[in-house]
């Protein structure tokens, strides 16, 4: 190309960065294979930045950025915030996605944050308990997921992520009578602990699922 706008003269012009440009390119015509310093913008490339660029969006960062992509950044984030000692742990907006999963694939509506045995009840009337951690190479073969306390839900459902990249491993469901034979009590916190290789050998696999919807 020959004629058109270099991404940096755009990004000086409107006061954003060539990464934004470059993000909200890749979520219109797909990947950029000729991003290179010479590359220079089409007219209609350059009429669909200004345009995206002056609309309510451009106030939100990083909203031409996908799920995935974004929970991989902010798994990056927490992993350096836990190497500087300001977090311990890498799981804190996993519930709310496995959740939201969860009615993504099976339908229904979230129950009330009062409701204390479970999260959902799906299209078919179940009540769902979701459960959700992140593993990583090291993570221990006694890992476990947070502690039950009760069991009056129809199913529980349990989804493990990458913990570098929040992709979803594998998804579970397990039913409870078979969760309180499985788990172990534990005094310390007051209800059973079920290990995550006990769910994921004992669980029906609906990971295929869930495939489609973790994007």
């Amino acid at each position: 190309m020959t004629d058109g706008i270099a991404p940096a003269e755009l990004a000086r012009e409107l006061g954003a960065s060539q990464r934004r440009i470059r993000a909200f390119l890749r979520s219109q015509w797909g990947k950029l294979d000729t991003w290179t310093t010479r590359w220079v913008l089409t007219e209609e490339q350059i009429t669909a930045v200004r345009g995206h660029f002056a609309s309510d969006d451009a106030k939100r960062p990083l909203s031409d950025i996908d799920v995935n992509d974004l929970l991989s950044q902010y798994a990056e984030i927490l992993s350096e915030l836990r190497a500087r000692g300001v977090c311990r742990t890498g799981n804190a907006p996993l519930g709310d996605y496995a959740e939201y999963l969860a009615q993504s694939v099976y339908g229904g509506e979230l129950a009330a944050n009062s409701a204390k045995s479970y999260d959902l009840i799906d299209a078919a009337g179940r009540r769902v308990q979701v459960k959700a951690r992140t593993v990583s190479p090291q993570t221990s073969p006694s890992s476990v997921f947070s502690v039950f306390r009760t069991f009056d839900f129809d199913v529980a459902l349990f989804l493990v992520f990458d913990q570098a990249t929040y992709e979803l491993m594998w998804a579970a469901e397990l039913g409870p009578q078979e969760i309180e034979a499985a788990a172990r009590w534990s005094s310390h916190v007051n209800g059973r602990l079920l290990r995550v290789r006990k769910a994921r050998e004992l669980g029906v696999d609906v990971t295929a699922r869930f495939d489609a919807a973790s994007v």
